[in-house]
């Protein structure tokens, strides 16, 4: 990808106006099978440290590394394919009322050289800083990912520029984020709750006002999905589906397949792999 002579830079106040949504690392025993494509409404920043593997963009593919970034538009299908042998490790921001100024982009793709071990750096301090959360550790990590930005933009082709973003209560994101990095777990509303820090009736109330669902339908549309794609990919039985999805039980996992689906999760089999 050519890159620009001249990156246009963000100015401090633009960027106060974005909020930071979450600073996540990639789990240790994540399994290739739960790649499965989703989207934000807000942008993601995408960084390798360590292994290698596939991202998948909407219809595109292409390999990852090391010191590799890929800035993601907010609404666009993407996912992570791991390489068994150099499984990947990364940590993703996502970061609302940032686009790629290229809006027909739907992402950007650097390869770090020089600059690699101080982007990593950055990386590394705004996780520590935003796990850590003590004070002002928010303003903090907003001013790091920043610079981050900055840093990224000397390489990359496209600017950023400030976008009026869709209004999502940040803690409304993070819950739907865990929600989505950790369906396997017994994820409950007390649990969810605490995650956020949020009284649990409110959150209910407040998420299902804003995605349509709530949290518990939400677990559930997300473990059905990965379901019907263990179903039409591998040979896994039922059982150990229910329990790869994070249902202990197996006839609790086909009562709810069914109720999402209409149909239970041996006749989906059949119907979509004969």
């Amino acid at each position: 990808m050519e890159r620009l002579k001249q990156a246009a830079a963000m100015d401090m106040d633009s960027f106060r106006n974005a909020e930071l949504i979450y600073v996540n690392r990639s789990d240790a025993d994540k399994d290739n099978w739960m790649a499965l494509k989703h989207c934000h409404h807000f942008l993601e920043f995408f960084y390798v440290t360590s292994g290698a593997g596939q991202f998948l963009v909407e219809e595109q593919q292409f390999p990852i590394r090391k010191n590799d970034i890929v800035l993601v538009n907010p609404n666009v299908e993407h996912t992570e394919l791991s390489d068994p042998q150099q499984p990947l490790e990364y940590v993703v921001i996502g970061i609302s009322g940032l686009l790629l100024v290229e809006r027909e982009q739907p992402f950007a793709y650097v390869t770090m050289h020089d600059s690699g071990q101080q982007i990593l750096s950055y990386v590394h301090n705004v996780f520590e800083e935003y796990t850590g959360r003590q004070q002002a550790y928010y303003d903090i990590c907003k001013n790091l990912v920043h610079i981050l930005l900055q840093l990224v933009l000397r390489q990359v082709v496209a600017g950023l520029h400030v976008v009026p973003a869709r209004k999502v209560q940040r803690e409304l994101a993070q819950a739907r984020n865990y929600i989505d990095l950790h369906f396997k777990s017994e994820i409950t509303l007390d649990l969810l709750a605490g995650e956020v820090h949020m009284n649990k009736y409110y959150l209910a109330h407040a998420f299902k006002k804003t995605y349509g669902v709530s949290p518990v339908k939400y677990l559930n549309m997300v473990r059905i999905n990965t379901a019907k794609f263990l179903l039409e990919s591998t040979s896994s039985s039922i059982a150990d589906i229910a329990e790869m999805v994070g249902c202990n039980s197996q006839s609790y996992f086909s009562q709810i397949f069914k109720k999402e689906t209409g149909i239970s999760p041996l006749d989906y089999r059949k119907l979509y792999t004969g």
